[in-house]
């Protein structure tokens, strides 16, 4: 295998859906065995504006959210790769004391590679989420109720651009969700690039969409958020990564500005 296919792979693995941040999502690859990752994520964002049910954006109460997130992958197998990440998250609305603090949702679960070759990969993965600190917000992104259930298929390829690595993931899956709110149809692409030996740069299309409305005050509503994020390589072991998010479309749903960062260990 080409160095640069596998320094392409290499940084694939490490590429993960930091997103609206509210899942522990990770590239199609699957860790080999032995060895495993963590990656503890910080995320900060802000919305004083909303989208209505017209999609058009509109004044809401503000929102603020601080969350914390510990994603832990572990290979059983070079095929089967172990998933957990607990999370931590503050919610603030402006004005009406509504705010929330505690435990987010914890997912549990795996990822199986089904097919691969040098440059590709295919997998199916699985997780439960199983609910902290639960709100019953009719804006998407801010309810959380009961647990949910979500499986995807993911699918990566590594290029070359000239003598740079760089690699594309893509995942479809569907999301079922206990309780009042509606199940999700999700769909992520993420595109990657090292420009520089030790430097990542990727960005992230994330897109969830219901299926239909809920019961009580869950309304049918769409987000899609975009990324840009920057990681730099102190060591083998260790990388720093910072970026930023924004809502660019939705309907029932904010409009979040925002910036993440974190540390990623990998062993």
């Amino acid at each position: 295998m080409k160095r640069a296919s596998l320094s392409a792979m290499a940084v694939a693995i490490l590429s993960f859906t930091l997103v609206h941040a509210t899942k522990a999502d990770a590239s199609a690859w699957t860790m080999p065995k032995g060895k495993g990752q963590l990656l503890i994520t910080g995320v900060y964002s802000h919305s004083d504006r909303g989208f209505d049910a017209d999609g058009k954006t509109t004044d809401i109460p503000d929102y603020d959210k601080q969350e914390l997130y510990l994603l832990g992958e572990y290979g059983v197998t070079d095929d089967l790769t172990l998933i957990a990440a607990p999370s931590f998250r503050h919610v603030g609305i402006q004005g009406n004391g509504d705010d929330t603090t505690g435990l987010g949702y914890t997912e549990v679960g795996a990822r199986y590679r089904m097919a691969g070759g040098v440059h590709w990969v295919g997998s199916l993965q699985a997780t439960a989420r199983i609910p902290g600190a639960r709100r019953r917000d009719a804006l998407a992104q801010v309810g959380s109720t009961d647990a949910e259930y979500d499986v995807r298929a993911l699918g990566g390829a590594s290029f070359s651009l000239g003598h740079l690595p760089g690699f594309v993931n893509l995942e479809g899956g569907y999301r079922v969700r206990e309780g009042d709110p509606p199940n999700e149809f999700r769909a992520d692409a993420t595109l990657g690039i090292r420009p520089a030996k030790r430097v990542l740069l990727y960005t992230l299309w994330s897109n969830s969409w219901s299926d239909g409305a809920g019961r009580g005050v869950f309304k049918a509503y769409r987000y899609h958020n975009a990324f840009l994020n920057a990681a730099y390589d102190l060591s083998d072991r260790w990388s720093l990564q910072v970026g930023g998010l924004a809502t660019v479309g939705g309907k029932n749903a904010l409009r979040e500005r925002g910036a993440t960062g974190g540390v990623w260990f990998r062993f």
